[in-house]
């Protein structure tokens, strides 16, 4: 197989590491594969990092012509869209070509793209995926894909590397000042107010627990660095010594194994991959049950479900699992499991692999 992924975003979220993920597992897998990205772009390095070529791509005109250039001179067999506004270099891109276009969608789309410029954009799309069931049900609703043309395939995570850890743990929170006995609570993910962050802080603030410590991991997201660096210190204002900002981490698996409870109040998730990898490592999660996220957790089964964008309801819910050490231990191990049979960097790839072929058949 020879696939050529284009993207053209400039940001480091979970778009981003996914799809530079899925070129190394294709690469990995003996495929032949290359990225069409913006050298500027964090997706150049890690492709680098990753031993996948690179072509500098950007949307616009000049873009679309070195786009085409390459695959008239590589001629992939799947050209993959990551990134829906690139739909716009790469069709045109790929007009007498044999390639065909696969599109995955990962983020929802308010607009109905029906007019005649976006008919025409997508007729050249062969085959798309979307990452929950509820991004596949937002691209039928709103393009002029068949519904017998969009596939659900999850986001995978590396089960090996975000898994239980007790080293990471002990040295973690020793790093950390975490107290011995401290039942430790915690969210991770880029500091945007979507995240729901503040939803975070103000039930951390009515939990009267005084064994309890407060984990926040994650960086300023790209152009919210103010709200960022505001959220830092309302924390440390309300909360005092009891919170620990890690900042962003590459290796926030290791952080994670320093936590007891996962809070995930995301207001809007495509997905989730933030609750997976934490599922993965092994930790009872508690979330909003709305969007990509009721892909993810089967309401206590392998986490806790709380009512969107009510903070009352994750309060109850968190607390809960403060309270029961052993229902802690029993959706842990469930989560790990949920993670490892459902949403693998192995189940991602075959999945992958399995729109292509369903591309080229027809």
């Amino acid at each position: 197989m020879k696939a050529l992924h284009v993207c053209s975003s400039r940001s480091w979220g979970g778009m981003e590491m996914i799809v530079c993920r899925l070129a190394r597992l294709q690469r990995e897998n003996g495929d032949e594969v290359a990225f069409a990205c913006d050298a500027r772009s964090p997706i150049h390095g890690a492709c680098g990092e990753y031993g996948v070529a690179t072509l500098d791509v950007r949307c616009d005109l000049a873009g679309m012509l070195r786009l085409r250039r390459e695959i008239a001179t590589a001629r992939p067999d799947i050209v993959h869209v990551q990134y829906s506004k690139d739909l716009n270099i790469a069709v045109p891109a790929c007009l007498g070509t044999p390639g065909r276009i696969v599109l995955t969608k990962q983020i929802e789309s308010v607009v109905v793209k029906r007019d005649p410029w976006h008919r025409l954009l997508y007729a050249g799309v062969s085959r798309a995926t979307g990452i929950s069931t509820m991004i596949r049900d937002n691209l039928i609703a709103t393009t002029p894909l068949r519904p017998d043309q969009v596939d659900l395939v999850h986001l995978g995570i590396d089960t090996g590397r975000f898994r239980p850890d007790a080293a990471a743990r002990a040295e973690t929170r020793r790093e950390l000042g975490i107290p011995d006995g401290a039942v430790a609570v915690g969210m991770m993910g880029r500091m945007s107010p979507g995240k729901g962050f503040d939803d975070f802080l103000e039930m951390a603030l009515a939990l009267t627990a005084t064994d309890l410590s407060f984990v926040l991991i994650g960086g300023h997201s790209r152009n919210e660095e103010a709200y960022g660096r505001d959220l830092e210190r309302k924390a440390t204002q309300a909360l005092g010594a009891r919170v620990h900002l890690t900042g962003y981490r590459e290796d926030r698996q290791r952080w994670l194994n320093a936590l007891d409870v996962f809070v995930f109040p995301s207001h809007a998730e495509s997905f989730g991959l933030s609750l997976a990898e934490a599922m993965a490592t092994g930790l009872p999660c508690v979330a909003y049950g709305k969007d990509g996220v009721l892909d993810i957790i089967s309401d206590g089964v392998d986490g806790l479900l709380a009512r969107p964008r009510d903070v009352t309801d994750l309060h109850a819910r968190t607390r809960q699992l403060i309270a029961d050490a052993g229902l802690r231990e029993g959706l842990g191990r469930a989560a790990r499991r949920t993670a490892a049979e459902r949403f693998s960097e192995r189940r991602m790839l075959e999945g992958t692999l399995r729109t292509y072929r369903e591309a080229l058949a027809r």
